[in-house]
């Protein structure tokens, strides 16, 4: 449990440091957008838990979405996160629960009619509209099954799953509506904290068994 420990305190004080480095103009190094999340694979698969696998090849499969980006290849990254979020399904679903819950749906289908009457309709290409649409249903499905999960730290998964949606959200109005103010920062930090958020409450949930 002490290894289990300093795995996750020095991998929050190095994601820390990443996130910075990443907000630090004068830091012009290769693809330091993957840097954070990458660490938090890495420490989650030192952990050696098997339960946090899947968050282990979410983190990771979203370092390379974030490195692919980086190079302005937005099929490939939309592919990538959409790998992330069936590795965060595959925890959450077979933990939440059967009975289908008001505010699910509450959530998740404004989500799915903004993306199909919004998004979609204005993706110049038609492989780019199949793209926003497949990866929007993969995103829904995650912050459904996050939203049907009642287990330890089911508040926190939940504003993780938000925060995520959220920073894509801004992501999509940006490149197909309009160009939103300070948007690297709003879509960075969300996303930053999303990650982390599930990193800490995995590694808390895990700690717990």
């Amino acid at each position: 449990m002490r290894r289990f420990s300093r795995i996750f305190a020095w991998t929050t004080l190095f994601f820390v440091a990443g996130a910075v480095l990443f907000f630090t103009k004068a830091a012009a190094l290769p693809y330091k957008v993957a840097w954070p999340v990458l660490l938090l694979s890495l420490a989650t698969f030192l952990s050696r838990r098997r339960e946090l696998l899947p968050f282990g090849f979410a983190f990771l499969f979203s370092a390379a979405g974030d490195a692919v980006g980086a190079r302005g290849l937005f099929i490939p990254q939309m592919a990538f996160f959409a790998l992330a979020h069936v590795a965060y399904v595959c925890w959450f679903l077979p933990r939440a629960r059967h009975r289908l819950r008001a505010v699910s749906l509450a959530v998740t289908v404004p989500l799915l009619v903004f993306l199909f009457a919004a998004i979609v309709p204005e993706a110049p290409f038609p492989a780019e509209r199949i793209g926003v649409a497949v990866y929007g249903l993969v995103i829904a499905a995650m912050l459904y099954s996050a939203l049907q999960y009642d287990g330890a730290c089911a508040a926190g998964f939940k504003c993780a799953a938000l925060l995520f949606v959220f920073s894509d959200a801004v992501i999509a109005w940006n490149r197909f509506i309009g160009p939103v103010p300070a948007r690297t920062w709003i879509v960075m930090t969300t996303y930053y904290l999303a990650q982390y958020l599930f990193f800490r409450f995995a590694f808390k949930t895990a700690a717990r068994n």
